[in-house]
């Protein structure tokens, strides 16, 4: 039996290990985007504009489960890391039974809360012809249904990332993830109902969790005898408490966009926004591949090294940067040529300018990750918090006030701006709690600069050559930045090492 390496190696793991599970963790999601890319026009083609954008907007509900787990989720995550750390295995596996069984329960409230709304929603909340309404609550409430599922999968997940087996994870996750876009094509071409592709997800969804749990049984093998203990999260809760404010504005923030659309123009509309921005969202995966593996580390070495966690910030903010950044540039440059291409129709004529703007956001929104993830990694969960409910004042009105001004463009705008400001202030905030890292920070800002600026200039370019130009100077100027301000000397000495060992390697006679 293979077995993953002890978490206890969390506190002496090496930045390219921290890399290397990152680089999993990406495979595991990028892995399956290809598949992605072929079968979306398919989807959109068999269910027409105003199936699809139910559909969309169907599966961000499922995003909103994590709002009934208390913050269990990311704490015991938290708390499974450091117990295994210290060698409290027994402990770990028993706080885990009880974490997950916690965490299905809240997930079966959760999911019966949703589906009592989904009926008012349909009828009352969303601009759809009166023949699509029943089947769209049917629809909803299949995927209600799998709340329990989405809420077990969060707790053993936690198990998995503490172990850091993250490699046999995303071997799991890729061929079901898979599913995710083929299964419900196939079932379109025998049952064009929107209820049959929501049974085939919530399939997808329990094959997850058989394979998540026949994995933790696997790193963990003290859960065949664990013994699940009320009072094992009582801690958790206390941690958890402000963590359930970010866990319930998280959503709402993240979809309050499309649903508004959705109700202020069209559903149909929707499909303009949500199209693109499933795209350019989809590189968040490189942002949540690195901080998944960096917040354990984070949590544990906070109190005893800080030199390790600034190294260990940096890293992180910087492998995350310099993976995004080419394919935001792409995305605001060449929008109009990628919809073209990708699905065609008048997409190109709605969604470039849409496209161009979440580019932006989403660089910034994945800085911001490693920050919010650095916050709660040192106990300071309290501030995300507040910082999320002042943020819901904000947003809500300006994303309505852009919507009446700019139209489907004016929400991308005011999203860009959010993931501006969000990373802006928890980078302060880290400093302000943790005043070593403003020397990590010293190297970040020149390349965020960088960035904004030629991202944001890529909203004005149009036509292959001048955007084929500033392509190649915007990638120069970036990267030239990041490696002679965002590393140290020692980085850059080592990393020439390494190229310079490897041009040997090749130039050697086999």
């Amino acid at each position: 039996m293979a077995t993953a390496k002890p978490a206890s190696a969390l506190l002496r793991m090496p930045t390219w290990h921290i890399v290397s599970n990152s680089g999993w963790n990406i495979l595991g999601r990028v892995g399956p985007i290809g598949v992605a890319l072929l079968v979306t026009p398919r989807l959109i083609t068999h269910l027409g504009l105003a199936r699809w954008g139910v559909m969309t907007i169907a599966l961000t509900l499922v995003g909103t489960f994590g709002i009934f787990d208390f913050g269990l989720g990311r704490a015991l995550t938290r708390a499974v890391a450091e117990r295994v750390t210290e060698g409290r295995h027994q402990e770990s596996a028993d706080l885990t039974m009880t974490g997950i069984l916690t965490l299905s329960v809240l997930g079966i409230i959760g999911g019966l809360v949703a589906a009592l709304g989904v009926v008012a929603w349909v009828q009352h909340g969303l601009k759809i012809p009166d023949s699509l309404r029943p089947e769209t609550t049917w629809a909803m409430w299949v995927l209600c249904a799998t709340a329990p599922l989405v809420m077990a999968n969060a707790a053993m997940w936690g198990v998995i990332s503490a172990y850091q087996a993250f490699r046999a994870a995303n071997l799991i996750n890729i061929p079901i993830s898979i599913g995710y876009y083929v299964a419900p094509l196939l079932i379109l071409l025998v049952w064009n109902s929107l209820v049959g592709v929501m049974i085939t997800l919530a399939l997808c969804r329990v094959a997850m969790t058989i394979a998540y749990a026949w994995l933790c049984l696997r790193v963990m093998p003290q859960l065949r005898t664990a013994r699940p203990a009320i009072s094992l999260l009582r801690p958790l809760f206390r941690i958890g408490g402000w963590m359930t404010v970010s866990n319930l504005m998280f959503p709402i923030l993240s979809y309050m966009d499309r649903f508004m659309i959705a109700s202020v123009i069209s559903s149909a509309a929707t499909s303009y926004y949500t199209t693109p921005f499933d795209v350019v969202a989809r590189l968040s995966l490189i942002t949540n591949a690195v901080t998944g593996t960096a917040f354990p580390a984070m949590a544990s070495l906070w109190r005893h090294d800080s030199a390790g966690t600034i190294q260990l910030y940096r890293t992180s903010v910087l492998t995350v940067a310099a993976l995004l950044f080419p394919f935001c540039l792409v995305s605001a440059l060449f929008g109009r040529e990628i919809l073209a291409m990708w699905v065609g129709g008048d997409f190109p004529q709605h969604s470039t300018m849409i496209m161009k703007f979440l580019s932006i956001g989403v660089f910034f929104f994945g800085v911001d990750g490693v920050a919010a993830g650095f916050l709660d990694g040192i106990g300071r969960p309290d501030f995300n918090a507040v910082l999320s409910v002042i943020e819901f004042a904000v947003y809500a009105p300006l994303l309505l006030l852009l919507l009446h001004l700019f139209g489907v463009d004016g929400a991308a705008i005011a999203w860009a701006g959010r993931s501006l400001l969000d990373c802006v202030i928890r980078i302060r905030l880290g400093i302000r709690f943790y005043p070593p890292l403003a020397d990590a920070v010293r190297h970040i800002l020149p390349m965020s600069a960088v960035a904004l600026v030629t991202l944001g200039a890529a909203i004005f370019q149009d036509g292959i050559v001048i955007t084929g130009v500033s392509f190649v100077l915007s990638s120069i100027l970036f990267y030239a930045i990041l490696w002679t301000r965002g590393l140290s000397a020692a980085e850059r000495a080592s990393a020439l090492s390494l190229l310079k060992r490897a041009g040997m390697s090749r130039s050697r006679p086999a």
